[in-house]
């Protein structure tokens, strides 16, 4: 072989061998979706964004429901004077205080449920995530006051107190787990999407019993024993006593009668605008009392309790329940008795 040949080889090959090393230390550019390697085995959060280049759709018709509003920026609201610096003091431990800057978008999440303004706790204080202020609704704005008060330094004027954020893992899951958004998005109920991105093949990527279970980790419909040993029915965010329905039985699921993506004319994850019209979908000709079948709570002055999903197999008056306390007791033995039946391994592990 010719030298000059050889020579002309020899610079190829490295030239070739350069640029293999140079794109495997290259950093990726901002945005860019990266293939995890072989051995890394978590998925990863993209974000709805990402979702949305495929599944517009979807996409747009949550973007409507209440469940994308459950948490959002504190800049998506008009208020009434811009929002500033408050001092703030620890409610468990009240000698600790800090200054926060509500207009900081390093320090403050956002809001939950158009009132609750959400932030990170100063540095020192009990917890980690905190409700710091609150949104108040004056004509067309919203004015920021105190989530809680007290007299924490005992000068004659109410403080600012940092309360407990006990809401956060359905209404804004997306802080603890560090993902792309803090409220529910995509990935809240379908897991992290970036295996199912950067698939070729598509099919298999994401796993179905996630999104499946997704509904019964905020929506639990199962009573639980209180520290009492009595059994209560999950009632603020539960689809209370959907056990014990025959709908249950049947292996119905959420989507039998719910949406997932759209929602109605009044704003429900519903199937039709009417909950009536559902209803009778399965059961033609046959006339319903709903608000006697699925009974709110009755000790909710808020009227933010789900409704009972027994559908009358768990009828209120059969309960045994005391109605000067906020929760709802199950004392009534035949009501027991159907629980015992129906989640036998519930009562053990109570």
């Amino acid at each position: 072989m010719k030298p000059k040949k050889l020579l002309l080889i020899s610079l190829l090959l490295s030239l070739g061998i350069t640029v293999l090393i140079g794109c495997k230390n290259q950093e990726p550019s901002p945005g860019t979706v990266v293939t995890p390697p072989a051995d890394q085995t978590e998925p990863q959060y993209v974000g709805s964004d990402t979702c949305k280049s495929c599944h517009s759709e979807f996409h747009t018709n949550f973007a409507k429901t209440q469940h994308a509003a459950s948490f959002k920026p504190l800049s998506d609201y008009q208020l009434a004077e811009p929002a500033g610096e408050i001092k703030i003091f620890d409610s468990k431990a009240t000698d600790k205080s800090a200054t926060i800057n509500l207009s900081n978008k390093d320090q403050v999440y956002g809001v939950m449920m158009d009132h609750y303004v959400i932030a990170k706790a100063p540095e020192g204080f009990t917890d980690k995530i905190y409700r710091v202020a609150a949104l108040e609704k004056s004509g067309d704005k919203y004015v920021i006051k105190p989530a809680k008060t007290a007299d924490v330094d005992k000068d004659g004027k109410e403080d600012y107190t940092a309360e407990s954020y006990t809401c956060g893992n359905c209404h804004s899951p997306g802080i603890t787990k560090e993902a792309k958004e803090y409220g529910i998005s995509c990935e809240t109920c379908h897991g992290p999407g970036s295996k199912h991105v950067n698939a070729t093949t598509k099919a298999g990527t994401m796993d179905t019993k996630v999104a499946i279970e997704a509904c019964n980790s905020c929506h639990e419909s199962n009573p639980s024993k209180n520290e009492k040993g009595v059994w209560i029915a999950n009632t603020h965010y539960g689809t209370r006593d959907y056990f014990a329905s025959k709908h249950a039985q049947a292996d119905m699921n959420c989507q039998t009668c719910h949406e997932s993506h759209k929602a109605n004319a009044s704003g429900m994850l519903l199937k039709a605008d009417k909950a009536q019209d559902v209803c009778t979908k399965c059961h033609q000709g046959t006339t319903f009392d709903l608000d006697k079948m699925m009974w709110k709570n009755p000790t909710d002055s808020r009227g933010h309790f789900t409704k009972d999903h027994s559908f009358g197999a768990l009828p209120y008056e059969k309960l045994g329940d005391n109605k000067d306390t906020p929760e709802i007791e199950i004392t009534n033995q035949e009501a027991i008795d159907t629980i015992t039946k129906l989640l036998p391994e519930g009562e053990k592990s109570k």
